[in-house]
């Protein structure tokens, strides 16, 4: 087998491992003891945990290791930074250049998006939702600012696949709807907007994206924690009732 096709076989198994659960937020990867797992050579194995990574499904630390992605309240913050003043720049530059047929490829990703949430479906709802902002970043004509933000903003659109589930997207179907709405009105200012507008309104939607984004992630945190904790105190239990019985 190619080693192309080999590396992209491998991409795929990990993600489904990470989407499925099986790999957990948080998990380490040990690469010579996952490469043994699998059957494969660990330069293979790099370069296929290298494209999770700019993903946004696993993130390096130097003198740390590897990492399945947990997103935390600060690292939302952080990016947020940095997508705030890129994005609204990408968008700016888009506008000057957007054709027809570029803005039927965002009418497309929103159709896409929405009938996902219809059907409750998170996973090909948040792939709608990242295309249609990287079609944006495409359509700016600057490579080095679309490179920016894809390797900037994949571990936010990741959070939605690994740690929301069904139930808590549910719980949060105003947050959504709303969601689309503001996606929908980036579509109409991109097509009616002069450049400084579309940068104006770009940022003040992402950082109705940011303050949301937070909200969900502080909700997550708060409830594995709340998981963790129960987990501690049923252990401890536990272990009090057999040194009684003993």
């Amino acid at each position: 087998m190619k080693r192309g096709s080999m590396r992209a076989q491998l991409s795929e198994h990990i993600s489904r491992a990470i989407l499925h659960g099986d790999l957990k937020p948080g998990e380490r990867i040990i690469e010579i003891k996952l490469a043994r797992q699998l059957g494969v050579g660990q330069s293979t194995l790099r370069e296929a945990l290298q494209e999770l990574e700019h993903r946004g499904l696993i993130t390096k630390y130097e003198n740390r290791g590897t990492f399945v992605t947990r997103i935390s309240t600060k690292e939302v913050e952080s990016i947020y930074a940095v997508r705030l003043e890129l994005e609204p720049l990408a968008a700016s530059l888009a506008s000057q250049r957007m054709t027809s047929p570029n803005f039927q490829e965002l009418e497309k990703h929103l159709e896409k998006m929405h009938k996902a949430q219809d059907r409750v479906d998170v996973t090909n709802m948040m792939t709608s939702d990242l295309a249609f902002h990287q079609s944006i970043w495409k359509f700016s004509d600057n490579i080095p600012l679309e490179r920016a933000l894809r390797l900037v903003c994949a571990s936010l659109f990741t959070f939605y696949l690994v740690r929301f589930s069904v139930n808590d997207f549910s719980r949060h179907a105003h947050d959504f709807d709303q969601d689309f709405e503001e996606h929908r009105e980036m579509l109409e200012v991109l097509k009616k907007g002069g450049p400084g507008l579309v940068k104006q309104r770009f940022r003040e939607i992402l950082d109705v994206f940011r303050v949301r984004h937070l909200q969900h992630v502080q909700e997550v945190q708060d409830k594995e924690l709340a998981t963790t904790s129960k987990s501690l105190l049923d252990d401890k239990t536990s272990v009090v009732q057999v040194s009684q019985s003993s």
